[in-house]
Order: C-alpha cells, then sequence, then structure tokens
C-alpha cells in the first residue's frame, strides 16, 4: 500500500503543478514535438498512476485480510496505535470502501473514456465515406484527395482505413500550387503523426474528467501543438512563407471548420502559428526536457524507494 500512497501522491502534484508548468514550457511553440511528448506523458502518468495504485490497493487488501493492523501500521505509522488498540475491523472496512471506490471510479473513466474515442472514430469513419460518395464520379484531387463541390474553403484529414485528405473546391480555387502542396503536407503530417488517435483519447479525458486542468488544458494545448507540427513538417519542404499563405488562404473569409473527429490546416489558432513561422521562437528543448524530466521522476523515485525498502515507503507485510 506504500507505494500506492506514493504514487497517489505523485499523481496529485503533477495534476496542481502539471497544466501551468507545461503551458508556460510550450506557450511558443519552439518545440512541437517535445510538447506532444510531455503533455501526453504528464496525462498518460497520471493515469497509469491511479491504475496503479488501484491494483496494488486491491492486491494490499486482499494479501492483509485479517491482519490489517500490520498492514496500516507500515503504510502509516501514527495510526499504529489506534490499529493494535481493536480499531483493525473498522479501518479495514474503510480501506475495502475506498479500494472499491478507486476501482469502480477508473473503472467508470476507463469505460467513458473508450465510449468517446469509438463515437470519434466511427465518426471519422462516417464523414470519410460521405465525403468520398459526395465526389463518387468526380476525379481524385492531387495527392489522392477528395474534392468536394462547396464554396466555403476547407481543407483537412480523417484517419481510417484508408485515411482520406479533403478539400473543397472553394479551397481549391484559392490555393497556389505550391500552397496547396504545402497543406497537403500538413495533412499527412497528421496521419503520419497519429495526431487523430492522440487528440481523440485526450478529448476523451478532458470530457470523462471536466474538472481536471491536466486534461482539459491538456486537450487544447495538444491540438495546438499537433498543428504546429504539421506547419513545420509542410514548411521544412516547402518554406515557411509558403505554408504562411496557405493558412492565410484558408483562414480568409469564406472558411468552414473541419468536423469534429478532423484535423484541418486552417482550423486551431491561425494567428499564433503565422507569427510563429514569420517570427520563429527561440529554442525551448532544454526548458522542456527540465520540465518532463520533473514531472516523470516521481513514478522512478516511488519505486525505488519502495525496492530499497526505504522506511520512507515501506510496507509491514514484506
Amino acid at each position: 500500500m506504500s507505494l500506492a500512497a506514493c504514487l497517489l501522491a505523485y499523481s496529485m502534484v503533477v495534476a496542481v503543478l502539471g497544466p501551468p508548468l507545461l503551458t508556460r514550457a510550450t506557450r511558443t511553440g519552439a518545440a512541437p514535438r517535445l510538447g506532444l511528448i510531455a503533455w501526453s506523458a504528464a496525462m498518460g502518468s497520471v493515469v497509469l498512476s491511479w491504475a496503479l495504485a488501484a491494483v496494488l490497493l486491491t492486491a494490499d487488501l486482499m494479501r492483509g485480510w485479517g491482519q490489517l493492523d500490520r498492514l496500516l501500521a507500515g503504510c502509516f505509522a501514527t495510526l499504529r496505535a489506534a490499529a493494535v488498540g481493536g480499531l483493525g475491523g473498522f479501518l479495514q472496512a474503510v480501506l475495502a470502501v475506498v479500494t472499491a471506490t478507486t476501482v469502480l471510479a477508473l473503472a467508470v473513466m476507463a469505460a467513458r473514456v473508450g465510449a468517446g474515442v469509438r463515437r470519434a472514430r466511427v465518426h471519422s469513419r462516417r464523414h470519410a465515406e460521405a465525403a468520398v460518395l459526395a465526389a463518387r464520379g468526380a476525379a481524385r484531387g492531387p495527392g489522392g484527395s477528395v474534392v468536394v463541390e462547396v464554396a466555403q474553403r476547407s481543407v483537412y484529414c480523417l484517419a481510417g482505413r484508408p485515411s482520406t485528405i479533403v478539400i473543397t473546391s472553394g479551397a481549391l480555387a484559392a490555393l497556389a500550387d505550391d500552397q496547396l502542396a504545402a497543406v497537403l503536407d500538413h495533412e499527412r503530417a497528421h496521419l503520419a503523426g497519429r495526431h487523430h488517435q492522440l487528440l481523440g483519447l485526450a478529448r476523451a479525458l478532458a470530457r470523462a474528467l471536466p474538472g481536471m486542468r491536466l486534461f482539459t488544458d491538456g486537450a487544447a494545448e495538444l491540438a495546438r501543438l499537433a498543428e504546429m507540427r504539421a506547419d513545420d513538417a509542410a514548411a521544412q519542404r516547402h518554406g515557411g512563407d509558403t505554408v504562411v499563405g496557405a493558412l492565410l488562404a484558408l483562414a480568409a473569409p469564406g472558411l468552414v471548420s473541419a468536423p469534429a473527429p478532423a484535423l484541418g490546416a486552417g482550423g486551431v489558432g491561425v494567428a499564433d502559428r503565422v507569427e510563429r513561422l514569420l517570427f520563429p521562437p527561440a529554442s525551448a528543448r532544454l526548458r522542456l526536457a527540465v520540465v518532463l524530466g520533473g514531472l516523470l521522476v516521481g513514478p522512478v523515485i516511488a519505486t525505488a524507494l519502495v525496492v530499497t525498502q526505504s522506511p520512507l515507503c515501506i510496507t509491514a507485510l514484506s
């Protein structure tokens, strides 16, 4: 139970301190790929800590059934007198309720997250099928994309089997050839980086846990950083000025937002992305690496304390 307590304490620290630290470190978008890793690692480590803590609590409860006094004495030395004084049964019931509640809460959260991810996948597949159906009989667009006869300007991609890039006729007419090539590479970068899956999971966690900034802010920041990462991939091949021109063309009046499960080149934080491409920020790799290391060192320390049988984190039943 000591390791479970250490993991829960770690998750609380990351949930409270993580959002402001990560937001400050990734604000400029200087290293979007590392920013995506940092936010994903922080969110994933908290969820993993909860799951491991629930497993460890359940295992300790089963192993310590009937000798809870010794278990509580090892985990919480301050309760030794109360446990030995005949309150073992009561505390055992309390521990059982806490463990059951924790496991149930995690199960409900997992079910909600899974349902959200499945809904996004189904929506994405259906939208892709509808786009292909709408373009039936027409020739494929540049790069195998699907061209839909819509006056509004929009370019976006949908993950699936196969993945689909959708271009409206309005966007096709507004973009120069080099700008269109840059936008297509932008969308391909989303698909290659599996940004749809990452954002789908993050948004599902945010909906399941709307009161936790780590997940609500994290979902928004991941969306912004994913667009910046795709911008960089396009700029490496076509130049930053070309990407800026494409973004401004798509952001002009007549832009239609991409559907919820899609990722569109002109959809998120266009002004910030244009400024970033025109005036590249200073490197923040070292700062991001330090923040990431600080957020993830907790589980390593907790495990080391238990493995070395440190008095800070040791069980009475070992």
